[in-house]
């Protein structure tokens, strides 16, 4: 284990940011779980935050999405008895796909988290957790400590290649890939045709304007903003 901070960060490093976020509060996120009925376990989301969600930047670490992503996934998966895929776009540390995962196995239902990203599921590489100080981990033994990540299948793609080369159908989606408006508008057009009326599609960083001018030129989606900080919001988007 790493423990003099010339070398890199320490798990006191780590712990303290986990420490501080922890200690804020969101209404907004609240607000929102109380709308829809449905909120993760504190414990159960902060567990899998502290090693996933809580990496070393200039921001603050902030885990909020999955308590949107948990929320609103439940409250779809309460309408449907079918099978059904999920879409992660933007893997990171799968702490999204993660939280997906468990709506899945709690609402009883079939299904599969298809996470993407351009970095390796596979290698062996820094990933910015906590759990790096153990020892560089797979993004597989990375989830291994959660069973409900049987649910996750990674692969090493582009979120436009995914979407282009894969025409199946995807009920609930995350768009977390490359962070710039062109890049989510060419997503959300070829999601769009993936998705039938009802299927959801929430996408991170619409506090840029150009990520959220994109989303709301998506004529086929209805979409709420949740702004939650200046640098942090959502767009929850229903397919029409």
């Amino acid at each position: 284990m790493i423990t003099d901070s010339r070398l890199g960060p320490t798990a006191a490093d780590y712990q303290a940011a986990f420490n501080l976020e922890r200690m804020q509060l969101y209404p907004v996120v609240s607000e929102f779980e109380d709308g829809l009925g449905y909120a993760v376990d504190r414990e159960r989301l902060e567990g899998a935050a502290r090693v996933l969600a809580c990496p070393l930047k200039a921001h603050p670490p902030n885990w909020q999405h999955g308590r949107v992503l948990y929320a609103a996934a439940r409250k779809y998966l309460a309408h449907t008895t079918e099978a059904v895929s999920f879409l992660d776009i933007g893997t990171a540390k799968g702490f999204s796909a993660l939280c997906m995962a468990w709506a899945i196995h709690d609402a009883d239902v079939r299904g599969t988290v298809v996470t993407v990203d351009v970095i390796d599921p596979h290698g062996r590489i820094f990933r910015n957790s906590v759990a790096d100080l153990g020892g560089l981990k797979t993004l597989y033994e990375l989830l291994s400590d959660w069973p409900e990540s049987t649910h996750i299948e990674a692969h090493k793609c582009p979120g436009i290649l995914w979407l282009e080369k894969h025409p199946e159908r995807i009920h609930f989606a995350f768009v977390d890939g490359k962070h710039t408006g062109s890049v989510v508008w060419h997503e959300g057009l070829l999601l769009a045709e993936h998705q039938q009326p009802g299927d959801v599609a929430i996408f991170d960083d619409v506090d840029r304007s150009d990520v959220w001018d994109a989303v709301q030129r998506l004529k086929a989606y209805k979409a709420q903003r949740i702004t939650i900080l200046p640098h942090r919001a959502y767009a929850v988007a229903v397919r029409v």
